[in-house]
């Protein structure tokens, strides 16, 4: 999704207390209890050229209109996608050409424990793709209900059906409650930890190959990158928020090695240095 969305998200995430690796129920898993996120967002700030970005959340961005399109630029290849489309993982240095008429979008952020099972997407899709259309990964079932969202107005509507038609179709899936926690844990740090860290609060019952193998399983994606994605966009809301920070010691403080460390994500994934980006 447009980054500056995803900043904004980022911003809401509350402050949390970060359990002590000897407390009792750091391992014990805390069961997901959404399906999906969402969000409605005004297109008027925006520049014409809207940096991509994603945090390793599944994420459905949805236009006003079924008959709208989306015009991606990477690298100097340009990409034509539907008015639905889904972005998951490591966008790099991909813009969303964003036309003057366009007045808003719906942002839909589903729950990972739930959407490859229920939507019978596999992990790996992503991998090679992480901004595909709906025709690219869904069945023709989901297809033609994702379709019927135009057909509603406000973002209540659309979120109440999309609530219904998941709920229908739960399965007996699993997610490993301690991939959870991880989770958890890895927000709540606002990405400023390591697998290390992780480990050692996780305890002896969980390895370093357990928890890549699992990660990568469920979620598409290494706990290692996975803790740089948040690292990342929790650092750029930070400096977004408050743009009289001095970036270089902002970026020690939010976990990077060193301001040379930041800039090489940044360029990763924006294709251009913090210095000549545009922060407006």
């Amino acid at each position: 999704m447009p980054i500056n969305f995803l900043q904004n998200i980022k911003s809401l995430f509350p402050s949390e207390t970060i359990p002590a690796k000897d407390q009792s129920g750091f391992c014990n898993g805390i069961e997901p209890d959404y399906i999906l996120k969402a969000y409605s967002f005004s297109c008027k700030d925006l520049g014409q050229h809207e940096a991509l970005f994603n945090d390793g959340i599944p994420s459905l961005i949805v236009l006003p209109n079924r008959s709208d399109s989306v015009l991606l630029k990477q690298k100097g290849t340009t990409t034509s996608l539907g008015a639905a489309w889904l972005c998951c993982g490591v966008i790099k240095n991909t813009y969303w050409e964003i036309p003057p008429s366009m007045e808003d979008i719906f942002v839909f952020r589903f729950n990972p424990a739930y959407f490859y099972s229920i939507l019978d997407v596999s992990t790996s899709v992503f991998l090679t793709k992480p901004v595909c259309d709906l025709n690219d990964v869904l069945t023709e079932k989901w297809i033609s209900i994702f379709d019927n969202i135009f057909e509603l107005k406000t973002l209540s509507e659309k979120v109440l059906f999309l609530e219904e038609a998941l709920s229908a179709s739960l399965v007996n899936g699993y997610f490993p409650p301690v991939l959870n926690v991880t989770i958890d844990y890895i927000n709540a740090k606002r990405g400023n930890t390591n697998v290390v860290d992780i480990l050692d609060q996780l305890g002896k019952r969980v390895s370093a190959k357990w928890l890549h193998r699992n990660f990568v399983k469920y979620m598409g994606i290494s706990p290692k990158k996975y803790i740089s994605l948040q690292r990342f966009i929790f650092t750029y809301q930070a400096y977004k928020s408050d743009e009289s920070k001095n970036l270089a010691d902002l970026v020690l403080s939010t976990g990077y090695y060193d301001y040379n460390h930041f800039s090489k994500d940044f360029k990763q994934y924006t294709g251009v240095a913090p210095t000549l980006y545009s922060w407006a």
